[in-house]
């Protein structure tokens, strides 16, 4: 009887050489079948190769939509550099994320649900992260829900807001966010004094912007979060007592009263015991910012 031998063959460079074979084509538009069209901008493509990188573009051609049968597709909301860079991701696996490309990478790729490059768009934005603009890619990342980096970015923010609150952004955050921030358990201050200065900076701030909408109600619910009791006898007399803006605020100065009596009455703390009384608690690691360029984002 004979002796069946048999091999197996398993080429580990299939998949590579055929991948860069098809962008050969796509990029001489061989075999294409379908165009994309963006703008001013016109992309060759195949859709098997779309579909196959992509749930978007799967859904697309493959259920009953009129695209399904179309070589010609138009898409909105989407950047045309960006859309031609994902496009050349599908088929090469690679791509380039940085400053001058995130901002319009990553809502792409959460269109096309490329999770990949979504993924190290965020996780370029959290090595960007600095104190000028952490709350700009706060907000970028709560804008397209990217639930991982704003978490780590709101903390980022808390653990710095010292220098956090002398910057531009600070100042353009409206005012549900400011109070958010400063009566947050976890803001990381080295004392109430900073964040006393930080209220006063943002409401002085509106004021020369000419955002000076009812200052009183802002000024009252801001107040009220700055744990005035915690600042020492000396500061309350030299710094809030003189600030004009809480001498002629009723509601100030009765914050501003109570918290002398906080001073001058230690027998009573108990009874005047508060939120205001609390002191801070920070749970977070300290960590430097990022030695590297700050990346402005949009508010």
């Amino acid at each position: 009887s004979k002796l069946f031998l048999f091999i197996s063959h398993n080429s580990k460079r299939h998949y590579h050489d055929a991948f860069v074979c098809m962008n050969r084509m796509r990029q001489r538009g061989l075999l294409c079948d379908i165009v994309l069209h963006v703008a001013a901008k016109e992309i060759k493509a195949h859709k098997v190769v779309l579909a196959s990188c992509s749930p978007y573009f799967h859904a697309m051609f493959t259920n009953e939509m009129s695209e399904s049968r179309q070589t010609h597709v138009t898409l909105h909301d989407i950047d045309p550099q960006a859309l031609e860079q994902l496009v050349q991701y599908a088929y090469t696996a690679e791509i380039v994320v940085g400053e001058g490309n995130v901002q319009t990478l990553l809502p792409a790729a959460s269109l096309l649900q490329l999770n990949g490059v979504r993924d190290a768009c965020c996780k370029f934005l959290l090595s960007q992260l600095d104190p000028s603009n952490c709350l700009g890619i706060r907000g970028f990342a709560d804008t397209h829900s990217c639930s991982d980096l704003l978490k780590s970015a709101h903390k980022y923010v808390l653990q710095h807001f010292v220098d956090v609150s002398k910057t531009e952004e600070f100042m353009l955050l409206p005012l549900k966010q400011v109070l958010d921030l400063i009566s947050s358990d976890s803001l990381n201050v080295p004392s109430e004094e900073e964040v006393y200065r930080a209220v006063l900076s943002w409401i002085n701030c509106k004021h020369l912007m000419k955002r000076w909408i009812p200052w009183n109600s802002h000024l009252s619910f801001l107040m009220k979060c700055v744990r005035l009791p915690l600042l020492s006898r000396d500061f309350l007399m030299s710094n809030v007592d003189t600030e004009l803006l809480v001498r002629h605020h009723s509601e100030c100065k009765d914050l501003l009263i109570e918290a002398l009596k906080y001073h001058l009455m230690p027998e009573q703390r108990a009874v005047l015991s508060n939120s205001r009384t609390q002191k801070l608690f920070s749970c977070f690691l300290s960590l430097p910012p990022s030695p590297s360029l700050p990346l402005s984002l949009p508010l």
